[in-house]
């Protein structure tokens, strides 16, 4: 039983191991655009968009349609065949292709296909921001991720640090070289750092899982990073906000994608005022028919004659009686008979339409304008965002080289307190104060480098530049 146990314990976190997934933050980006629902409604979104644009396109080709029927008429009517009135069942077929094709209509066809493309480009760009939205969000959560790591690192370097005093004061305490009151304080701040490393192993989870959340992952489910080299080089300079926002004024896609639902508004705008031209339509077609009534006289053979009259001298004058076999018309021969050709143009003028076409057009030049505005506002918001990103990398920059002087200071404070406490020169509040500062100290450099190297890597995105770190 001991054995099976063992086995399934092995097999329990081999599968684990298969399971678990280390991935790089290019990988986890490209598994959050994978798993994005708005991203894959986008796709969508562009998959309609080219839809109506081949529609679109369609529309200046000819129309081509057949028809046929079968009927059965009862009760008088007039043959259409054969020009006859008719009072019994008839049976009537009629067969044809009908095309037509719009040779002039303001070119109001050509504007929609225009109108199309540039929708259809507008859409695209969509889906890049929208790429771009979750990239940075995934680079945010990731970094959180390494951050915690480093947190946690440092929080099990200070539960190293209380032990080892703790044991050493310990055996003091046991050789009467040290009083009891210190130890307690000692293991009380054994306590307090062991619920810190405890707590920032806590925060590792809920960053991890606010990874997962963006990447679409299960909870449950094991997630490694391969952690990057990250440097957070202070001396660096940070590009003008006006330089960043010239090249992104051109680069990003919701610059784009507003650009192109103006021109979209445009072109739809004189599709519009295409209603106030003329439309020419050539139209033409082809067909033939039957009908259950035509006949034709198969043979003739005179029956009698009949007395029809006189003569002045009183002589009879009579007609011969005729009797005709009829039989109806073939099939085949009617619709050859029957064959016929159309062919003519169709002008269509505009003269009052209840002002239709005037509201349409007055419509059109309203979404115009408020896509003008809307390219407007995403220009502003991007300029707003860049000016935002930059002074917020400044402060994130100068915080960080300020946090790695007090580190510095700390790590002298510390050692200096060590050594004093050790020598029995300090007491132990002194000892475990300084420790705590060096504690602090080295959280907050490890948050600000990496809120440097983020907003940093903004910046960086906004020129253009890829998101991932080297090595």
């Amino acid at each position: 039983m001991r054995n099976f146990l063992l086995a399934v314990a092995i097999l329990s976190v081999t599968s684990n191991l298969q399971a678990q997934q280390t991935l790089t933050l290019q990988q986890c980006v490209e598994q959050a655009w994978a798993n994005n629902l708005q991203i894959k409604q986008n796709e969508l979104s562009i998959e309609a968009n080219a839809s109506q644009l081949q529609s679109s396109k369609a529309n200046v080709l000819p129309n081509v349609n057949g028809f046929a029927t079968h009927n059965y008429n009862w009760g008088q009517r007039i043959d259409p065949f054969t020009n006859l009135f008719a009072t019994t069942r008839v049976q009537s077929n009629s067969f044809g292709l009908s095309s037509s094709v719009t040779l002039f209509n303001g070119l109001q066809n050509y504007q929609n296909i225009k109108s199309q493309e540039a929708g259809l480009e507008s859409v695209k760009y969509d889906l890049e921001t929208q790429k771009n939205n979750i990239a940075l969000s995934v680079s945010a959560a990731f970094l959180q991720v390494l951050l915690v790591e480093e947190l946690i690192i440092s929080a099990e370097e200070q539960v190293t640090i209380s032990k080892n005093q703790l044991g050493r004061v310990k055996r003091l305490v046991e050789a009467g070289a040290s009083n009891i009151g210190v130890q307690y304080e000692l293991e009380a701040q054994l306590s307090r750092d062991q619920s810190t490393l405890t707590q920032r192993r806590n925060d590792y989870q809920l960053a991890q899982l606010q990874l997962k959340q963006i990447m679409m992952m299960p909870a449950d489910e094991a997630l490694s990073l391969v952690k990057p080299n990250i440097e957070a080089d202070s001396t660096i300079r940070l590009e003008k906000a006006a330089t960043v926002y010239g090249y992104a004024e051109g680069a990003m896609p919701e610059i784009k994608s507003a650009e192109f639902s103006l021109l979209s508004w445009e072109k739809q705008l004189q599709a519009t005022k295409s209603g106030y031209y003329p439309s020419l339509t050539l139209s033409g077609s082809i067909g033939s028919g039957y009908s259950g009534l035509r006949t034709t006289v198969e043979s003739v053979t005179q029956t009698g004659t009949q007395e029809i009259g006189y003569t002045t001298s009183g002589e009879s004058v009579v007609t011969p009686i005729f009797d005709a076999n009829l039989v109806k018309v073939p099939f085949g021969t009617q619709l050859n008979d029957n064959f016929n050709q159309f062919v003519g143009l169709s002008l269509s003028v505009p003269i009052f339409n209840r002002y239709s076409v005037k509201n349409q057009v007055k419509q059109a030049e309203v979404n115009r304008t408020i896509a003008e505005l809307q390219l407007e506002q995403e220009k502003q918001g991007l300029r707003q965002r860049i000016e935002s990103a930059r002074t917020d990398a400044i402060a994130a920059r100068e915080l960080y080289k300020a946090n790695r002087g007090a580190l510095k200071s700390a790590q002298k404070a510390f050692e200096f307190a060590e050594k004093r406490f050790e020598a029995g020169a300090s007491n132990v509040l002194e000892f475990n104060n300084s420790k705590n500062n060096l504690r602090q100290a080295e959280a907050e450099v490890a948050r600000t480098m990496y809120d440097y190297v983020f907003k940093t890597k903004v910046l960086d995105f906004f020129m253009g530049k890829p998101l991932g770190f080297e090595g």
